[in-house]
């Protein structure tokens, strides 16, 4: 496919997406069992790049979803989650590093929201990025309560669906302004990240056909962003924004699906 044709393929699927929220964040039960709590928890890690993502299209003055009237909402729903999530966390966490840690990523989501819910400035969005990138680390910290064996391929998809959105609030804060001097090296390194990862589940032994479908769409879809990196002209920030949403949720269905097999 040239790129032109590809744009126009691109925007044609752009055009028929329903209007979703931006970024959905269902609520919790304090209750819940503990490998639900820990899958919603990677989940949490990589909404904070959504929450960026919606951030950086406020800033860019972009009607897509209605990111100016969805953002408060998202950190709402964000924040009562978290603190949820931190609270069922602490009460079973014994590990001393493993609680710092999680101490450390409340207080950086504490600074972020009164970021994210001030009008975006260019500042806030480097810090904010810098906070979110702690963040994930941090919040890798309730993995010490995980019993039994490991699934490498649940693993795996954890970090996948973070590439994609890594690059769309890199590629938007270039396009608003941003100085980021190691872009080109950022954004070769995630695309490097992204294909070895798909390349690992594309090999994967229990694949179905089902989860063999949505790799190969989540890798469709990903030529995008590599199109949007090496070509010339700018990419519309709308298209930008659901590539890495579509991708994500090709993701985390192929995460779901490789949980309910894992407990088999």
């Amino acid at each position: 496919m040239d790129r032109r044709n590809f744009f126009h393929t691109s925007m044609g699927i752009f055009l028929l997406a329903s209007a979703l929220p931006a970024v959905e964040i269902e609520p919790v039960d304090p209750q819940m069992p503990l490998g639900k709590a820990l899958f919603i928890n990677c989940l949490q890690r990589t909404q904070t790049q959504q929450l960026l993502k919606e951030y950086l299209m406020v800033a860019l003055n972009s009607n897509y979803k209605n990111p100016k009237k969805e953002l408060p909402k998202s950190v709402e729903k964000y924040d009562r989650r978290f603190q949820v999530l931190y609270d069922y966390f602490m009460q079973r966490i014994k590990d001393e590093a493993a609680r710092k840690k999680m101490q450390k990523a409340k207080a950086l989501w504490e600074e972020s929201k009164a970021m994210l819910m001030q009008p975006p400035s260019k500042a806030n969005a480097l810090k904010l990025q810098e906070n979110f990138k702690a963040m994930i680390h941090l919040l890798g910290a309730p993995k010490v309560l995980k019993t039994g064996k490991s699934f490498t391929a649940v693993a795996k998809t954890g970090g996948l669906c973070r590439e994609p959105l890594y690059m769309a609030n890199l590629y938007l804060m270039k396009l608003w302004g941003v100085e980021i001097p190691d872009y080109e090296k950022r954004m070769q390194a995630h695309i490097a990240k992204f294909r070895k990862n798909l390349d690992f589940l594309r090999q994967y032994p229990k694949n179905t056909k089902e989860i063999s479908k949505l790799i190969d769409q989540a890798a469709s879809d990903f030529i995008f962003f590599e199109m949007m990196y090496r070509q010339k002209r700018t990419a519309i920030p709308t298209l930008i924004s659901k590539k890495a949403d579509d991708i994500f949720a090709h993701i985390q269905e192929i995460k779901q699906r490789y949980g309910k097999m894992a407990l088999k």
